[in-house]
């Protein structure tokens, strides 16, 4: 039976959801400082309606993420981490969308309102935010052990990556609810109660690194990434597109010249994510304010994902020894495309007899 309206929760009725930007929760007396972004007016919709179809729709995008990719992806951290961030997001919806059928419900013996969904969607995204830099460096380092410095993972490395993962996230959320919060000062005379999100800078100045790291890599090789572009060739062969570079003349097998691995590397690299660092340099301009329950998603990882190896892989030349693990670590980039013309010709024939597919590239 639903209780007598209390009073003290009559006035989260009329939350109003909002985004604040904020630093990272890494200074002073650990508090959460920001300042108000003016919240989008949309008037024919409910802001708990909003803010579920909003989530909703990532779900959606992390479901045709998953079905996307290639079959047989070999175990990462990376792709541990794309799992348990589905996971949350499928919770968050669940959770928000509960709360906002029965509106006002008790829970052995808690009262939840709508005033939970404010406060729910804020931890979560006060946790997503400290957590850009822990996968990116983590996942990092896993890709360096495997690929640079070629460390055999045992048997049971899905064992090791979940546990890691969990206290990732198990830590994660203790800091959010361990650490004080400052709320903004609302407005002398403002009726609604303002939902305050908060956009952690990891992000923000992830992404600018990235975004930095490609344009210098770009304007290190600009010259081999023009020839490439004027031996380009389409082919069409079993119903499928095929992209075929040739090598400047005098190149023999292997392939020699770092500027011509780094312009093979974005090649594949941007193939695939040009499109979405086109939409991180729109938002960087523009300086969006992305709301944290948004800014982590799967896409995301995934491109940090892709970024992670291919740097991995340009480290390691020129003593490239790739294995299928190695290849099968990214389920949208094929870098066996890019990376057997560099290998020894003995190693790629070795690697071809134990199933190995060749690539598709005219040397």
């Amino acid at each position: 039976m639903q209780q007598e309206e209390d009073p003290t929760f009559a006035m989260y009725n009329d939350l109003v959801f909002i985004s604040v930007s904020v630093a990272d929760n890494t200074s002073g007396e650990g508090t959460m400082k920001g300042q108000e972004v003016p919240p989008t007016d949309w008037q024919s919709l409910e802001p708990s309606c909003i803010l579920i179809l909003l989530i909703t729709g990532k779900v959606i995008m992390n479901i045709f993420i998953f079905w996307a990719r290639h079959g047989n992806v070999s175990a990462s951290l990376m792709g541990y981490c794309c799992i348990s961030l589905a996971v949350v997001d499928f919770v968050l919806l669940f959770a928000i969308s509960a709360i906002h059928w029965f509106q006002d419900f008790t829970v052995w013996g808690f009262r939840i309102t709508n005033y939970h969904i404010c406060l729910l969607t804020q931890i979560v995204s006060h946790t997503y935010g400290i957590l850009h830099l822990p996968f990116f460096l983590a996942s990092g380092l896993d890709y360096y052990l495997t690929i640079v410095k070629c460390v055999h993972i045992p048997y049971c490395s899905g064992l090791l990556y979940t546990a890691f993962v969990l206290f990732l996230w198990t830590a994660a959320f203790s800091y959010v609810l361990l650490s004080p919060v400052v709320s903004p000062e609302l407005d002398t005379g403002q009726s609604t109660y303002q939902c305050n999100f908060y956009i952690s800078s990891q992000g923000f100045y992830l992404s600018v690194y990235l975004v930095f790291t490609i344009f210098i890599a770009f304007a290190h090789c600009y010259s081999e990434i023009l020839t490439f572009l004027k031996s380009l060739r389409v082919l069409s062969s079993s119903n499928n597109t095929v992209v075929l570079f040739s090598f400047p003349p005098g190149n023999g097998w292997p392939v020699q010249g770092g500027k011509h691995i780094i312009a093979t590397l974005l090649f594949s690299f941007l193939g695939i994510w040009s499109p979405f660092v086109v939409f991180q340099i729109i938002i960087l301009v523009l300086c969006a304010h992305i709301p944290g329950y948004m800014d982590m998603n799967v896409p995301w990882l995934y491109f940090l994902n892709s970024f992670l190896i291919g740097v991995c892989i340009g480290l390691k030349y020129p003593d490239l020894q790739v294995t299928e693990n190695t290849f099968s670590s990214d389920p949208f980039i094929g870098w066996k495309y890019c990376v057997l013309p560099f290998m020894d010709a003995e190693h790629v024939k070795e690697s071809l007899l134990n199933g190995l597919p060749s690539p598709v590239m005219i040397i």
